[in-house]
């Protein structure tokens, strides 16, 4: 009987450890470790991989799902990642329309993930109704069972069925044994938070309402007995803030997308000023609730500095837990496949990958509330830097160096350096590939370096994912590379594999883990990307630019400058390094106009020639006309054009209605050749209570790189031509010519009904707001640029600074009676010198 009575005091033991909670929140609203005291600091991405798009993704590349799961994870673990969060679409997938868990596989995978992430210690926000349909983007699949097909989320929070489908299926999940721990969901300890509802339709008019059906969910939570920390979403409407306050919920989760989502191709402009701030983090209202970042991204960018930038503000606002959304599945990063505005994967994308490692120090590193000033003082915090002209993110700690792009930052002490971890060279390293390389210091005198294949861009990952196209290709290249430190000095060829060096001396070398896969993927034909500019004036030598990807680095890259019919000069290209070939031509010897060019590529054997990639050179009898490149040969004093017929309307961003007056952006055919011109409008830019933003429609199209077609040497414009028309009584609209600081210098320009040539002295330009294009999800940022609206901000115009043009209809340049109804339609911008 005594041994029956241990036995049982055992078990009630070990079910009580099993239960046992790893954090807890204070009175303060902290959360903290139970083993320690220490403050929770957690980064890490979502990870979709069980459900909707991204379970189909995985299907279209023919990948074994579980193993797929384990590979991604392990990326995790490399990246110094603790936080994952797992966006479940059971609402859709796993439920029938009373709530009731349906088992399948997306349920399977679920349950495998938990596992593998506790086996790493990665420690989870679980959100298990996400409210978007999971069929998203393709939309051809009727299969979903789920409660969310009834009961659409606008009627969740009101509709009393809704609201018992909810508890029934929160109940049901969280009792579910997960088949691999033998644990209930509730129960798994790496599970640290349950997020009630993914971006729930809020209603900011009914907080007593939203308070009962917040503390309903709540209560069918803790009547599993899970004892997790909950939290509700906030950022959907930062209005909700008082029904949040009064729940019983632990805390508020937010989001972020400062450039806005599915703009359809890559962000190269300075994203740094919108992540300069995040006041509603601050609010007062949630003191004593903790705060996590349930999802957020850098959208359509590749860079390595957003991350560490928006880390830095959410540290500010006290936040404890953030993940990225979302993680892209090594096996389809390729493509892309999972999330067209979103692109992260530790191979696929490495200046990125860095950004990410960079933002988890950044939340164990820097303490919660510290400010580090605004845009630009806020470049440099603590060990960190970020910098838009470099490219870079960077740690310089004692014992870690962390790079995205190249750099020439001494480290702090190369004696204490214990982790590098880079993109580039610096330094420490020197290395000429693309890929993502790890050295890490096991002992005195024993490293172990990590490379990972170069990553050749053959395409935006940010147009529509298509399982045929490749946007991101990994390959096998051999790279040179240096190391100095005190302990370990080598110079050697490598491939992408793990080596450990012990006492300056190889002993080992091992392949990469997903080897066999990176050769499957292998180029098997050769690409050009031509980065020439497309104009160039002739007074100057001029630099010819392409990458060449292909299955080797090529023998020899020449270009062909077509001068005669059938006639050509050939030049040939030098290696730069990574898979970068350049000319310098002086241009002063050629006709101003038009001039056709080849690139042509030879290996062994093989002679390719560019953009149609036929066989044979150029200068060879066999040459017959076929397409060229060409660009454009130009008096330093020819107009340049910054608008024009010939640019994607779709490319040019624009103000949209968020709490703020109606727009209309379109392009329009005008004149009798029906030539593009771009029409701009408003019904009104009266004033309404319900306006949080000016009144003001613009748009505006980035320049940047035409106004680098000049050079350093380009002569100063004189004039600013602009080809427009006004639309009903809209006599006048503003030309705001914007710098990569948000600097604004604009003018008042008048209009006409009929389409005429307006010519603006640029003396006549003076300081103008400026406006933050593409604006921000969920609303957080200024909608002028705050250099723009600087009192005392008067630095001088300098030309090759300028990023953007913009054109506004704004409220203060109409009188109070001509408010409605006003637009323009532009056809075509000019600087004249």
């Amino acid at each position: 009987m005594k041994n029956i009575y241990l036995l049982l005091f055992t078990l009630c033991l070990c079910m009580n450890l099993t239960a046992q909670e790893l954090v807890y929140q204070d009175k303060t609203g902290t959360i903290r470790w139970k083993q320690n005291k220490q403050e929770v600091a957690l980064f890490g991405a979502n990870y979709c991989l069980p459900s909707a798009c991204d379970y189909r993704a995985a299907g279209y590349v023919g990948g074994d799902r579980k193993s797929m799961i384990q590979e991604d994870l392990d990326h995790f673990k490399r990246m110094g990642w603790q936080g994952l969060r797992i966006c479940f679409w059971g609402d859709w997938e796993n439920s029938d329309a009373e709530g009731n868990l349906i088992d399948n596989d997306h349920l399977d995978l679920m349950d495998y993930l938990i596992a593998e992430a506790t086996k790493r210690d990665i420690y989870m926000l679980f959100s298990p109704i996400v409210t978007y349909d999971s069929q998203f983007p393709e939309m051809n699949d009727n299969s979903n069972t789920g409660f969310a097909k009834t009961y659409p989320k606008a009627k969740l929070i009101h509709d009393e069925k809704a609201i018992q489908c909810q508890e029934n299926y929160m109940k049901n999940i969280l009792n579910h044994v997960n088949r691999y721990t033998g644990k209930p969901i509730k129960e798994e300890s790496h599970i640290l938070f349950v997020e009630l509802i993914n971006e729930p339709t809020q209603f900011p008019s009914d907080i007593p309402g939203m308070v009962k059906y917040i503390n309903r969910l709540y209560k069918a939570i803790k009547s599993t007995g899970c004892k997790k920390l909950t939290f509700y979403n906030l950022s959907q409407d930062f209005n909700v803030a008082p029904a949040i306050r009064q729940s019983q919920v632990d805390g508020a989760s937010y989001a972020w997308y400062p450039q806005g989502l599915n703009n359809g191709y890559t962000f190269t402009d300075n994203g740094l000023h919108f992540v300069d701030r995040y006041p509603q983090m601050a609010d007062v209202a949630l003191k004593g609730k903790s705060k996590i970042v349930y999802e957020f991204d850098a959208s359509d960018t590749n860079n390595g500095y957003m991350y560490p930038a928006m880390v830095r503000e959410y540290r500010h606002g006290g936040v404890q837990f953030a993940a990225m959304f979302s993680y892209d599945m090594h096996r389809t990063a390729s493509r892309n496949l999972g999330w067209q505005t979103h692109f992260f994967n530790m191979v696929y994308s490495p200046a990125k990958a860095i950004g990410g490692m960079i933002a988890a120090e950044i939340m164990r590193r820097i303490p919660r509330g510290a400010h580090a000033g605004f845009y630009p003082e806020n470049n440099r915090f603590g060990d960190f830097r970020v910098s838009y002209e470099e490219r870079l993110g960077q740690l310089n700690a004692e014992d870690m160096f962390y790079y995205s792009n190249h750099t020439s930052d001494q480290p702090k002490d190369r004696n204490k350096l214990e982790h590098i971890a880079g993109v580039g060279s610096s330094t420490v390293v020197e290395y000429d590939g693309t890929g993502i390389y790890f050295l890490d210091k096991i002992k005195p005198g024993t490293w172990i370096l990590e490379v990972y294949p170069d990553i050749m861009e053959v395409d935006d990952p940010f147009k529509r994912g298509n399982p045929a196209r490749i946007s991101r290709q990994a390959v096998y290249i051999e790279r040179n590379m240096r190391v100095n430190l005190p302990d370990l000095q080598l110079s050697m060829a490598v491939l992408p594999g793990k080596y450990t060096f012990e006492n300056n001396q190889l002993t080992k070398k091992e392949e990469l883990a997903g080897y066999a896969y990176y050769m499957k993927e292998k180029p098997k034909k050769w690409q050009v990307k031509n980065l020439t500019s497309p104009e160039m004036t002739g007074n100057q030598n001029s630099r010819f630019v392409c990458d060449i990807y292909g299955p080797a680095l090529p023998e020899k890259v020449c270009l062909f400058l077509m001068t005669k019919p059938f006639r050509n000069e050939r030049i040939e290209m030098k290696h730069q390094g990574e898979f970068r070939y350049v000319a310098d031509v002086d241009l002063s010897q050629y006709a101003k106009g038009k001039l056709a060019y080849h690139i042509g590529i030879q290996q062994a054997e093989e002679a390719l020639l560019f953009p149609e990639g036929t066989y044979g050179m150029a200068d060879q009898w066999s040459y017959y006309e076929q397409e060229t490149y060409t660009l454009r040969i130009v008096e330093e004093k020819t107009p340049l054009t910054l608008l024009d017929e010939n640019d994607n309307w779709r490319r040019i961003r624009r103000s949209r209605t968020q709490h703020s007056p109606q727009i209309a952006f379109a392009p329009v055919f005008v004149g009798d050749e029906l030539t593009q011109a771009y029409q701009l409008s408003t019904p009104s830019l009266e004033p309404q209570k319900s306006y949080r933003l000016p009144c003001d429609v613009t748009f505006s199209h980035y320049i940047a790189p035409r106004m680098n077609h000049r050079g350093d040497k380009q002569a100063t414009p004189q004039f600013i031509c602009v080809e427009a028309q006004g639309l009903g009584d809209t006599d006048k609209a503003i030309i705001n010519l914007v710098d990569h600081d948000g600097r604004g210098y604009g003018y008042v320009f008048p209009l006409k009904a009929d389409m005429e040539r307006i010519v603006i002295p640029v003396s006549s330009l003076v300081p103008t707001n400026a406006v933050m294009l593409p604006q921000d999800f969920p609303g957080i940022n200024e909608y002028w640029y705050p250099e723009s609206v600087k009192e005392n901000s008067n630095k001088p115009l300098d030309w090759k600074q300028i990023a953007y043009v913009q054109i506004s209809l704004r409220k203060e340049i109409y009188s109070p009676d001509k408010l409605k109804d006003k637009g323009v339609i532009v056809k075509k911008i000019q600087l004249l010198y």
